[in-house]
């Protein structure tokens, strides 16, 4: 089996060369690695095609990425290795564009009875927001419809008034020029958030921790854009019994409702009413310092190099790949 590495570059820690090359040292391991990086559609189905050449159905392709230009949103690579019909680590094209839309997956968990924050899309600022607002209740969290990564939420994206609402929606739309997700904020003294892992083969693994805000230093409980680029996150090992089977019972219900194959992650508030699911990461960071392999590493005992090697095993088994 050859696996071929598909390196796509962001700004992001958990896509930048650092990482691409510790997931192929992590890779050569067990197989032959073949790593590429294409600068456009077809110069990667150029790179593909000479790999089926000399390797027949005996190429698995690796990829952490949702585009190939994730700036413009061009090159949707699940899309392109389903047409091309190349075996690939993640969930179907479906899924991942379900998952990228929050008002789709949260359409989707309302569905299958999956507790989530009570939500509207604001496509403008108009005067009817206000309205709609007042009947979802303050406060709110606005964050782009289509992003991830917590791209786009800062602390003004939290709102509790018409003004600072209206302001956080054009934000959004002039910054990142799609609708903007306005949904209830789940917070309070005894709030408190998670981030469940889910690494899917067998056995299915979880990974349930707790974001340890008091070591974080942060004056507003949210993980921000600002944190995440900077790895400022941290995490805690859920400590009662009753919350981690809460969190993980919930986290496997969504990971289920929306399709999701491979690997993903969900990450949930809980206040003094219930657990809610914000929403799931279909293609989450696999950064030495992301919470999957963070939690991989303390839960499970997976080190860096495992865990990489345990992901392509499980898609190349599911698959029907000589693993």
């Amino acid at each position: 089996m050859t696996v071929v590495l598909l390196r796509s570059y962001t700004d992001k820690p958990w896509r930048s060369p650092e990482t691409y090359q510790m997931i192929e040292t992590s890779l050569k391991e067990k197989w032959e690695v073949c790593s590429v990086h294409p600068r456009s559609i077809q110069d990667l189905g150029r790179c593909l095609e000479r790999q089926r050449r000399q390797h027949g159905d005996g190429v698995f392709v690796f990829n952490i990425a949702e585009y190939l230009d994730e700036k413009h949103k061009e090159g949707f690579l699940p899309a392109l290795l389903e047409a091309w019909e190349f075996p690939h680590l993640g969930s179907t094209a479906e899924t991942v564009a379900l998952g990228l839309d929050k008002a789709r997956t949260k359409a989707v968990l309302d569905e299958n009875a999956v507790p989530t924050p009570r939500y509207f899309v604001a496509d403008a600022v108009t005067e009817s927001i206000e309205d709609i607002a007042a009947g979802t209740g303050y406060p709110l969290i606005v964050k782009p419809l289509k992003e991830g990564g917590h791209i786009g939420i800062e602390e003004d994206s939290i709102v509790r008034t018409p003004v600072e609402l209206k302001r956080a929606v054009q934000r959004v739309l002039d910054d990142h020029d799609q609708p903007a997700l306005v949904e209830m904020y789940i917070t309070g003294t005894d709030m408190r958030e998670f981030s469940v892992g889910i690494i899917d083969g067998e056995p299915l693994l979880t990974t349930p921790v707790e974001i340890d805000y008091a070591a974080m230093g942060v004056e507003t409980k949210i993980l921000s854009f600002t944190s995440a680029q900077g790895d400022l996150e941290r995490i805690k090992l859920v400590d009662d019994e009753a919350t981690r089977k809460e969190i993980t019972r919930l986290s496997k219900d969504t990971f289920s409702a929306v399709g999701a194959c491979d690997y993903s992650r969900v990450d949930l508030r809980m206040d003094h009413t219930r657990c809610y699911v914000l929403e799931i990461n279909i293609m989450p960071g696999l950064g030495p310092l992301s919470f999957l392999p963070e939690a991989a590493q303390r839960i499970h005992g997976l080190d860096y190099a495992q865990l990489i090697q345990k992901l392509a095993h499980n898609s190349m088994t599911k698959q029907g790949c000589a693993a």
